[in-house]
């Protein structure tokens, strides 16, 4: 399953991306990791995306969506979050001790506009960057493919 990662896009979805992220294939799901998780949606359509999950971040006022979701993706169990709750930008050891206890496979979350792509315990830990405000580097999104026997996540820097 080919999954798109997205975070933080706080409203603002160039067209130019669109055609970036067009040129890297169709995918099965996107994942939003919030901050403005109804992007998700316009994603989706301008992508021809039907699944479809989404978490609400810190500036998703009232949203209504979840916090956080568990999500087992051919077979392989997942956490997504934007990850403010776990308060990311002063490192992900919260996180880690959560995603140990609930036995996850991987971590996908958001909120500290930098990407990254790293196993630690095993577990993957997954976060896209930012789509528009990168805090380290330039915009990004995340590709990540699962199978049964491995999850493979891949940045992928931004044009436009």
């Amino acid at each position: 399953m080919r999954i798109l990662v997205i975070s933080d896009s706080h409203n603002f979805i160039p067209d130019a991306q669109i055609e970036t992220i067009k040129k890297y294939g169709e995918f099965n799901m996107l994942i939003h990791c919030g901050d403005k998780y109804k992007d998700a949606e316009k994603f989706a359509e301008k992508l021809k995306i039907d699944k479809v999950v989404q978490v609400s971040g810190n500036c998703d006022f009232i949203s209504g969506k979840p916090l956080l979701v568990d999500k087992v993706i051919e077979g392989k169990k997942f956490i997504i979050t934007h990850g403010h709750l776990y308060n990311v930008k002063s490192g992900i050891s919260k996180l880690k001790e959560y995603a140990r206890e609930k036995g996850a496979d991987a971590v996908i979350y958001g909120h500290t506009h930098c990407a990254q792509n790293e196993v630690i315990d095993q577990i993957l830990f997954f976060n896209p960057g930012s789509t528009v405000l990168p805090k380290c580097g330039k915009e990004s999104f995340g590709i990540l493919e699962v199978s049964l026997d491995k999850i493979d996540g891949k940045i992928v820097i931004l044009e436009g």
